[in-house]
């Protein structure tokens, strides 16, 4: 099996934080780091966590573009006063729509 690692240093730690001019911040030790720099203190970025796991699914392109379709009209039928913004349809409503009128699961993978 091909298992990849998340490297242990700044740049995966879950201490860092990145300033508006880019540098690279450790919120525990108050100091601008190096990204390769690693301290014994080191914890994985939440982010990382599920790294390399395949829990994510893709959608099928033409869900999206049904999605973007319905937001058009409904963002149309908001500025002319027809439909409330909180009468949109819920995204579980548009996914059992779009499998009901096309016969296909929103997802390519899942």
């Amino acid at each position: 099996m091909n298992e990849k690692r998340i490297k242990k240093c700044c740049a995966s730690c879950g201490y860092k934080t990145i300033e508006n001019d880019e540098r690279r911040v450790c919120r525990l030790m108050q100091l601008v780091v190096e990204q390769l720099m690693v301290c014994p203190k080191w914890r994985m970025a939440e982010g990382l966590m599920n790294a390399g796991r395949s829990k994510g699914k893709i959608k099928r392109y033409e869900y999206l573009v049904f999605v973007f379709e319905v937001r058009m009209q409904e963002r149309e039928a908001i500025d002319n006063g027809i439909l409330l913004p909180e009468d949109v349809e819920t995204l579980d409503s548009l996914r059992k729509r779009f499998e009901e009128e096309t016969g296909l699961s929103p997802y390519v993978i899942y």
